[in-house]
């Protein structure tokens, strides 16, 4: 299983090789195929004796990688998935050759030495304290989640006579914000933002103050503001919503989907409390 054979080696030949090409020529668009026209195409791909290397290389350059779109393409303008550069592609292959977990300091202490160095790169970028911290994931929506399971276990510690949780955001915030209320069985507060889509701290100190009087067993435990809709583009006034949220002992969260070059790190949640 784990010896690098003679039929391995040449499969690992035909993956450089396919690589290459890959990277030198012109990215294809391409696009999406419907469940139906992929099955008609690519058959029953989990078999009991397995496709082999060869053929499951051959089934993804001529079917799958084919119902994709590639996001190095110059007309790709959806997203922001990944950061598709040369090096960037190449270091995957490296990074995947490599075998390598970064989930702990134990077994991966290198990959998470240089996880820690980007993150601080990125922290510094946004004017962050120099105890910030992070970590990447897959995405906004896992972002989201992450840093806002993390308010509220900040704020359980610390409170125990609260009955409801709550997270307050805009109304127009990415719809992972509700999911993530949702997975968390915690309220949300959506606050209309002003005419051109922008939440201002004002709205936000209205809207919060009214909602505990109204509700004084519950407790706004993140004010959620948005650094680039994923529509629009729009960034709410992120220095009047921080001293909203400061001055009210909140966990402020910016969920950044268009700041940075990569979804891997764009949701940044900074405690200010």
């Amino acid at each position: 299983m784990h010896q690098f054979t003679a039929e391995v080696e040449e499969l690992a030949k035909e993956v450089l090789e396919y690589s290459l090409i890959r990277l030198r020529t012109d990215p294809p668009l391409d696009g999406p195929k419907t469940a139906q026209e992929l099955y008609d195409l690519a058959g029953n791909t989990i078999t009991e004796k397995g496709l082999g290397g060869h053929e499951a290389l051959k089934l993804f350059k001529d079917v799958l990688a084919k119902a994709c779109i590639s996001t190095d393409h110059p007309r790709y303008l959806a997203f922001i998935p990944s950061a598709p550069s040369e090096y960037a592609n190449l270091f995957d292959l490296v990074v995947g050759a490599s075998a390598l977990y970064g989930g702990s300091w134990l077994e991966g202490a290198g990959a998470v030495f240089a996880e820690n160095q980007a993150l601080k790169w990125i922290s510094d970028l946004a004017g962050l304290p120099n105890t910030a911290g992070g970590v990447f994931v897959q995405g906004g929506t896992i972002g989201n989640l992450s840093a806002l399971v993390t308010a509220r276990n900040t704020f359980r510690n610390k409170r125990k006579d609260v009955t409801r949780w709550v997270i307050a955001a805009s109304a127009d915030s990415h719809s992972s914000v509700k999911s993530a209320a949702e997975v968390m069985d915690v309220g949300i507060l959506l606050i209309k933002p002003d005419k051109d889509g922008i939440l201002q701290g004002s709205a936000c100190e209205v809207a919060i103050d009214k909602y505990h009087q109204e509700n004084p067993s519950h407790q706004v435990f993140a004010l959620v503001a948005t650094a680039g809709t994923t529509n629009l583009g729009i960034i709410d006034n992120l220095k009047s919503i921080s001293v909203c949220a400061k001055e009210r002992g909140i966990w402020f969260h910016v969920d950044g989907w268009c700041l940075w070059p990569s979804s891997t790190l764009c949701a940044i949640g900074a405690p200010i409390i």
